[in-house]
């Protein structure tokens, strides 16, 4: 390795990358070709580690475009953004993965300087859930309690409940806190903080929806009622790896997150001090009122509320069962979220009537036994979002659907017959509903009249009976051909989803007028060909077909001729050879297909040419077949059914080291079958839903700079650890 500037050799001096830097632009283009000139005839490997600002625009220019020789430019980042920034034409970006479970253990176990038998060991078992297979907080953690001594059963569990707060003054914890907070200091505004904050509401161990934060947030009046910032928000917190993402969706939106373990100590330990949020087991309540009351499940039952803290809660969240106090509604008057879901006490009329009188609320979500929706819903006129998916509703008051701020509406049940007022509710729908979000209700006569004249509608999922007569098929497939061509201009964010256990041609044999945007389209059921519409849709990015039986070659044709996909899943029992020729799918970036069993996959050469990610989950898979990976110059990753021959696995590892880039071969465990099917007939899964568990890789992200240089492969420790760069 080279040396430059009287640096010693074989390494150069660390801190921060701007101090390197001359100010002004006459500076830098000095320096840029000073560096440039002594690397020209050298071999050399730069690390430059931590980055946090986004300099490479600038720094870029200081490396030799073409070498002779082999040489090697590393950035390690915790941030997505600068890890895209400073990628060349053929870089990667490296998610380094967590310890493992057992791995962790061990690590933590020898810096605790515990036996694996001694009975600290259990008790060390709740610090090493808030590790999170993170290394430096292991370590840190297990030499923080390493210090305490012997302590006792109790000692330890009040150690390990209060570690946010000894980040704070211990100084074997230093390091960890030195990281944590850095982490939370780099996120760009006061705004994203308070966001984050906000995240110490669920529990540990409980993976939070990304909607369902959201519309919180939403009904908080935090964004103003701006969706699209609220989103935006939220993609920074993963962008910083401060969220991990749990579970990913086909187009590689989070769906389900979790703060890492100790940045979750660090925020609720933030906010019990700046008294944000009250949590059940605060063992000593801040001053001042409380406006955010969360009770988590280990101590909600005892968390007993003075009735004069009650009239100030903004928000209560409830995961488990809670004490009696914390029911009575009628004490809460500046109430705007509820969020039931999780809760498991059984509410009786009497709290759900005064449920209806909290005016101000803005998100109602409700759980367990409740069968019956009370008519005085009607009352909660700035009423927002309403779920009851996970309640045993089954009748809908039709009142609910006149609610004038109404944005959204989960749940699996049918409308209450609305026949005698009808006309009244049609005028409702077309002037004044904002109702946005329609999802789970299973679709009849009046709902199909009435759906018709939801104009704002934007997201629709609905079940469609096998008991539906002619007429009622008709009616629906009205409304379906209304809602697709209401969108009508190219930036519409529009979905359908459609669930129906008796395919009937009728229902989406319709065709368009006129140029319809429709971004998203689930179809689950007996589906026997692609209805006709799909091929002529504009904008179509997404397409997921779940078929309770197979695919046939001419569904697996027509498909060729939908543009403008970029995402597409195919579940079935059985597929036919599917071809994938030269200018079909051309912008396709993503595959899933999951089936029991398949003739063949095959991609021409010159097919795909923006394809990244392919997903081939069948257990009968035999070999490559039809696959030439080396036809895929943009791939980045495949995952195989971990139930196919150990052959198989082999050969597509051995095509995966030849490719250029090298993609990542994953194996996953699957679902049986049984378990599929259960799902699908009853629901539980989405027809978008892969009956598989995939680990995304969505932690501290490295990228590898390679200008004119060869390849390597880098990790990087995840957020709130990015010190620790391993080569492989």
């Amino acid at each position: 390795m080279g040396s430059c500037g009287g640096q010693r050799r074989g390494g150069c001096s660390q801190g921060d990358p701007r101090a390197a830097w001359p100010a002004g632009n006459r500076g830098c283009q000095e320096a840029q070709h000073s560096l440039r000139k002594c690397l020209e005839s050298k071999r050399f490997f730069i690390v430059i580690d931590g980055m946090r600002t986004e300099l490479w625009n600038t720094m870029k220019n200081s490396f030799p475009a073409a070498m002779g020789v082999s040489s090697r430019v590393v950035v390690t980042t915790p941030i997505q953004y600068i890890a895209n920034a400073y990628s060349s034409a053929h870089g990667h970006v490296y998610a380094m993965r967590t310890l493992s479970e057992d791995l962790s253990r061990k690590l933590f176990l020898k810096e605790a300087s515990l036996e694996d038998s001694s009975p600290s060991n259990e008790l060390g078992s709740e610090a090493l859930k808030k590790c999170d297979g993170l290394p430096l907080a292991l370590v840190t953690t297990a030499q923080f309690l390493q210090s305490r001594g012997d302590p006792t059963r109790t000692e330890w569990t009040r150690l390990c409940n209060n570690l946010g707060e000894h980040l704070e003054t211990e100084d074997t914890l230093a390091r960890m806190k030195s990281v944590v907070c850095r982490s939370y200091a780099s996120l760009p505004d006061h705004f994203i903080k308070t966001f984050l904050l906000y995240l110490g509401i669920f529990p540990r161990d409980r993976p939070v929806r990304r909607e369902r934060l959201i519309r919180r947030w939403l009904a908080e009046g935090l964004f103003g009622g701006d969706a699209e910032l609220a989103t935006c928000y939220f993609k920074k917190l993963v962008d910083h790896s401060i969220i991990r993402p749990i579970d990913v969706s086909s187009n590689t939106e989070v769906k389900t997150c979790q703060t890492h373990g100790m940045m979750l100590e660090f925020i609720l330990h933030k906010s019990r001090c700046e008294n944000f949020i009250t949590l059940s087991h605060d063992q000593a309540r801040q001053t001042g009122k409380t406006r955010w009351l969360s009770l988590h499940p280990e101590s909600a039952g005892r968390a007993r509320m003075s009735r004069e803290d009650l009239p100030f809660v903004r928000s209560l969240t409830i995961f488990g069962k809670a004490h009696k106090s914390v029911f009575d509604f009628s004490k809460y008057e500046l109430l705007r979220v509820l969020d039931l879901e999780e809760c498991e006490d059984e509410l009786g009329d009497k709290h759900l009537r005064e449920i209806c009188n909290l005016l101000l609320l803005r998100y109602l979500s409700l759980g367990g036994p409740i069968s019956v929706l009370p008519k005085e819903i009607a009352k909660l006129k700035l009423l927002e979002t309403l779920d009851i998916t996970r309640t045993k509703i089954e009748i809908l008051p039709i009142q609910v659907i006149e609610l004038p701020c109404l944005i959204h509406l989960f749940g699996r049940c049918k409308l209450e017959d609305a026949s005698q007022r009808i006309s009244k509710m049609k005028n409702f729908l077309s002037e004044k509903s904002n109702l946005q979000t329609l999802s789970g209700f299973v679709a009849d006569k009046g709902f199909a009249q009435l759906m018709d004249h939801m104009n704002n509608l934007t997201k629709v999922k609905i079940c469609c009976e096998s008991t539906m007569d002619v007429s009622n098929i008709a009616h629906l497939s009205k409304s379906i051909k209304g809602f697709v061509q209401r969108g009508t201009h190219a930036n519409d964010n529009r979905s359908l989803s459609l669930n129906f256990n008796k395919w009937s041609e009728d229902l989406l044999s319709f065709s368009l007028e006129k140029t319809c945007f429709l971004r998203k389209l689930k179809l689950q059921g007996n589906i026997l060909s692609l209805p006709p519409f799909v091929t002529t849709l504009a904008g179509l990015t997404e397409l997921c077909l779940s078929s309770l039986g197979k695919f046939t070659g001419d569904i697996l044709s027509a498909l060729s001729m939908v543009r403008s996909l970029q995402y597409l899943k195919l579940v079935a029992s059985h597929m036919d050879k599917f071809v994938i020729r030269k200018g079909q799918l051309n912008i396709l970036l993503r595959l899933c297909i999951v089936v029991q069993s398949m003739e063949d996959l095959e991609i021409e050469e010159g097919a795909l040419p923006c394809f990244e990610s392919l997903q081939l989950l069948c257990k009968d898979l035999d070999g490559l077949g039809g696959i030439r990976m080396e036809f895929l110059g943009c791939l980045k990753e495949v995952a195989l059914d971990d139930g196919v021959s150990d052959e198989a696995k082999q050969e597509w590892e051995e095509a995966a080291k030849k490719h250029p880039r090298r993609p990542k071969v994953l194996f996953v465990k699957t679902m049986s079958e049984s378990e599929a099917d259960h799902q699908m007939q009853t629901g539980g899964m989405e027809p978008a839903e892969t009956p598989a568990t995939l680990a995304p890789g969505h932690d501290a992200q490295v990228r590898l700079l390679n200008e004119g240089a060869e390849q390597t492969v880098v990790q990087v420790q995840p957020t709130p650890n990015p010190m620790l760069v391993r080569g492989q």
